[in-house]
């Protein structure tokens, strides 16, 4: 869920949670920040369900955080690539990442490896 309540709080961090704090919005971003451009393979190694997906994808190109291109001309099929302010997070992502290997252990071996 997205917690749109949190966008008009004085603090940052609050609104930064408001716009990009869900865990589908947040691992699918880093799988593309990571070379993961395509639907399908997002879903694949996700394993989120195809409606929330598209959701958001679609929220991510609205924030201005991914580009929908086709893979060809005139192909339906596209590809969602970072922009310059996605790659911003690609730091505090990998933080974050850090910080799960460190105190969040696995409890089995299902995990994505990115």
């Amino acid at each position: 869920m997205i917690r749109s309540d949190l966008n008009n709080r004085k603090c940052p961090l609050a609104r930064t949670v408001g716009e990009i704090g869900d865990g589908w919005t947040l691992l699918t971003l880093w799988a593309v920040l990571n070379g993961q451009t395509r639907f399908e393979v997002l879903q694949e190694n996700l394993g989120v369900a195809r409606n929330i997906l598209s959701d958001r994808l679609r929220r991510l190109v609205h924030l201005g955080l991914l580009v929908r291109r086709p893979i060809s001309n005139g192909s339906r099929r596209c590809e969602y690539l970072p922009t310059k302010k996605a790659v911003e997070l690609h730091e505090p992502l990998s933080a974050l990442r850090e910080w799960g290997e460190r105190h969040c252990p696995s409890k089995d071996l299902t995990e994505m490896a990115y």
